[in-house]
């Protein structure tokens, strides 16, 4: 392995320092704050590192945009894909009187591709500085939001594609999804029904673990994604939980690793469901 390749010890170590401290909940809330999509671990390495961090570039790609980079920045490295190729040579095929075949031929040559992960340095746009005569560029942040509750519930109900019933009976539970319907606890406040919805509208487009066999899985996925797409939208997310998730990711970083890219792709995708669906709704009207 390369000097500046990826040390998973050094990444587990990273990620288990923001769990530890009780910061998951403030590290998905700058997954919005970071104007550039960066896989869901180089996000949590970014924070853990620098989490005030809004707008991450290489040395040359600021000073492709006419800034300079301050003395004493602070650094923070992230780990980028680089797809290889390789030859093997495989050895010769012994011919009918029994003697190695010493000539190569191109179908001796067997070409094995992959990924490997690089160390890369990146600065935040609070350390660097505009060069002189240059022009500044603004950075437009592009998320839409929704502006009430009312806006946001009615738009999850039209993109469902199972019934949402109501009940009175529920006691302390707030919802749930069983494949054919979603149900919300009637006495819930309307903030209240829109989270859960959010949460159980997951389960039912996104979440394929297996409930009996992966139920913490399933739970920590959803809810992070839950929340990512709720804080997109500006909704209140004091309604997620997220004690159980630390403490699950606490006991098995590994296992949180393994999900964690896939939490950041299905918020995405969710969240452009939502603008998508937003979109046709104010078509519709105008």
């Amino acid at each position: 392995m390369l000097k500046n390749e990826i040390s998973y010890g050094k990444l587990l170590e990273g990620i288990q320092k923001v769990i530890q401290r009780g910061d998951y909940e403030n590290f998905l809330k700058i997954i919005k704050k970071i104007k550039r999509k960066y896989s869901f671990l180089n996000t949590l390495l970014i924070y853990s590192q620098n989490p005030n961090a809004t707008i991450l570039k290489g040395f040359c790609e600021w000073n492709k945009l006419g800034r300079g980079i301050k003395k004493n920045p602070k650094t923070v490295y992230i780990y980028v894909p680089i797809k290889y190729k390789k030859e093997k040579i495989i050895e010769g095929q012994q011919n009918i009187e029994g003697k190695e075949n010493k000539q190569r031929k191109e179908s001796n040559i067997e070409i094995i591709e992959g990924i490997r992960y690089k160390k890369v340095a990146v600065y935040d746009i609070s350390d660097t500085y505009l060069k002189k005569g240059e022009k500044r560029i603004p950075f437009i942040d592009d998320s839409i939001d929704s502006d009430t509750t009312e806006d946001l519930y009615n738009i999850l109900v039209k993109i469902s594609p199972v019934p949402i019933v109501f009940e009175n009976n529920l006691g302390v539970k707030k919802g749930y999804y069983d494949k054919k319907k979603i149900v919300l606890n009637n006495n819930l406040s309307k903030d209240g029904k829109t989270a859960v919805l959010i949460h159980e509208l997951c389960h039912c487009l996104y979440d394929d673990f297996s409930y009996k066999i992966d139920r913490d899985k399933s739970e920590v996925f959803v809810e992070s994604v839950a929340f990512l797409v709720a804080d997109y939208f500006n909704f209140n997310t004091s309604i997620c939980s997220f004690g159980y998730i630390t403490n699950w990711a606490r006991s098995d970083i590994e296992n949180f690793l393994k999900i964690s890219n896939k939490i950041k792709e299905t918020a995405d995708k969710y969240i452009e469901l939502i603008k998508n669906s937003k979109y046709e709704q104010e078509k519709i009207s105008a």
